[in-house]
């Protein structure tokens, strides 16, 4: 949500200098903002993606639990993917990919809500390159549990372009819609989005029209495109509309 970071994973811990587990949350918003505990993934992982997903949870791919740098010696990259409760600050474990995803691995939704994971491998060590059977350029789509919960919302209408704290309606085909969010288009490079943001938008429904209102605050709609989801009782979001945030012009005075 606006105003929250959630910090996970890297190296090395203070321990036994190995990569590290363990997470930390702080909240921005907050008068006496402060880093504090979150739960720790099952997982030590270095040079991994946290992708924040349509219905605010954090899924955790690839990465290396190994000691070194880019480390993709057997056994140690990270296969299995780890989903992030914001609710109940806990971790589910997910299914495993195919492929390393370590250094220069890239991971982002996409408007089906699916997750595109991509990459990973390639560096270079002085002037030696890391082996070719190390570097990939594939990639896997992950369906995230979302999905598997019943009927998908289906956005029928929606404005192309919105105004920060103007009022905007959109059109469903299924009254059953209990979230409005905005996912800001992805950015992603050495294990980093730093275009990464979810916006959860405020609105009432009637009927198959729901009338939403941006926040105003400057700093939570960034100027700039964003996928549009709406989310079911159930928490399965639909296909996304791209859509725009405008720039408002400062008043003259």
């Amino acid at each position: 949500a606006p105003g929250k970071v959630h910090y996970v994973g890297g190296g090395k811990d203070a321990g036994g200098g190995l990569q590290t587990a363990a997470a930390e949350v702080i909240d921005l918003t907050e008068q006496a903002a402060a880093w504090r505990p979150a739960a720790s993934m099952r997982h030590r992982r270095r040079q991994h993606n946290a992708t924040v997903l349509p219905d605010g949870s954090v899924l955790v791919t690839g990465g290396t639990a190994g000691p070194g740098f880019n480390d993709v010696s057997p056994g140690m990259p990270v296969h299995t993917a780890e989903l992030w409760d914001p609710h109940t600050d806990g971790w589910t474990t997910l299914n495993a990919e195919d492929v390393d995803r370590c250094y220069h691995a890239t991971a982002l939704v996409l408007p089906d809500a699916t997750v595109l994971s991509a990459g990973g491998g390639e560096f270079m060590v002085g002037a030696t390159p890391n082996g070719p059977a190390d570097t990939h350029r594939n990639a896997q789509i992950f369906h995230p549990p979302y999905l598997f919960r019943g009927p998908r919302p289906v956005i029928t209408a929606a404005p192309s372009e919105l105004d920060p704290g103007a009022t905007f309606t959109v059109e469903v085909a299924d009254p059953d819609v209990a979230t409005v969010a905005l996912l800001r288009l992805a950015s992603v490079t050495h294990a980093i989005d730093m275009n990464q943001r979810r916006i959860p938008v405020p609105f009432t429904s009637s009927g198959t029209t729901l009338t939403a209102t941006l926040p105003p605050a400057p700093g939570v709609c960034l100027p700039g495109h964003y996928m549009l989801f709406v989310l079911s009782a159930a928490g399965v979001p639909s296909v996304a509309t791209i859509v725009r945030v405008a720039v408002v012009p400062e008043p003259h005075t």
